[in-house]
């Protein structure tokens, strides 16, 4: 069964903080001593390859004071020339730019194939109208955003800004914007995530930074919702992809089921782009 990971992190211990770095040593030490202080696209291809991913969406993040600055320039360019590697880029809230402009430039001139936002590590509400051109811009080209939802250790992230509910007014007003909401709004929201999912058919939850083995559940209806939940790793915040994999294959669901959440939902989503 093939499999694209909609969700993977790129970069080095000069892009990422310090307490992300030593969530990294603790939950993905390969990556902490073969990765962190240098990568290239052949030997993180080799290593997903590895793990049994045909493709990976890459994602930019700018985010100083939680996370990262891993920027749409670099993973522009880490990604091309590689069908294995799909760029998703991020809006850089510091930048005076227009939300639409940057978005824009990100797409005509860096190819990127879609978009990350992280609420709460940027410190924005996602159903704020002045990011209203942008959705409608990215809704315009069939492309999807992707936004973190739910709780998250690290320093100054702030969890009011990734209720999934926020996002209630987005997916209504723009009903052809396909919105992923990763991680599902753990922990404590799973069932507004899920609720979402049934209201509007341009939702989709991504499942990355979820115990698998809980899906059923956390989602007791995912079977009927089933082309809405799309796989991922958060590589190098989680190690063992492959085992990741090997929990989906081990869910009480159908093989079609397992084979739209690994592979089938992420191939629609990315291959509506105009």
């Amino acid at each position: 069964m093939r499999v694209i990971d909609f969700h993977i992190h790129i970069g080095t211990r000069e892009q990422f903080l310090p307490w992300v770095m030593e969530f990294f040593k603790k939950n993905s030490p390969y990556y902490a001593e073969n990765f962190a202080e240098s990568i290239t696209p052949e030997r993180a291809i080799a290593f997903l390859k590895f793990h049994g991913i045909d493709r990976s969406v890459v994602l930019a993040e700018y985010a100083p004071k939680a996370s990262a600055m891993v920027t749409n320039e670099f993973v522009s360019q880490f990604c091309n020339g590689h069908e294995e590697l799909i760029p998703f880029g991020c809006l850089d809230f510091s930048d005076k730019r227009p939300y639409m402009e940057q978005a824009r430039y990100a797409v005509e001139k860096l190819r990127m194939k879609g978009f990350k936002l992280l609420p709460s590590y940027q410190h924005f509400y996602p159903n704020d109208q002045a990011l209203y051109p942008f959705y409608e811009y990215v809704q315009s080209l069939g492309m999807p955003i992707m936004f973190h939802t739910g709780t998250s250790i690290f320093h100054s992230t702030r969890i009011k800004y990734a209720d999934p509910l926020l996002l209630d007014e987005a997916a209504d007003d723009f009903p052809d914007l396909n919105i992923i909401m990763e991680h599902g709004g753990r922990t404590f929201w799973y069932d507004r995530a899920a609720w979402l999912v049934s209201k509007y058919r341009n939702m989709h939850i991504g499942i990355a930074g979820i115990a698998t083995r809980h899906l059923p559940k956390f989602f007791p209806r995912l079977e009927q919702y089933r082309d809405r939940f799309v796989f991922g790793s958060d590589w190098p915040g989680f190690g063992d992809i492959r085992g990741l994999i090997e929990r989906v294959y081990a869910l009480p669901y159908s093989d079609e089921t397992k084979e739209m959440i690994l592979y089938k939902n992420a191939e629609r989503l990315l291959g509506q782009a105009k």
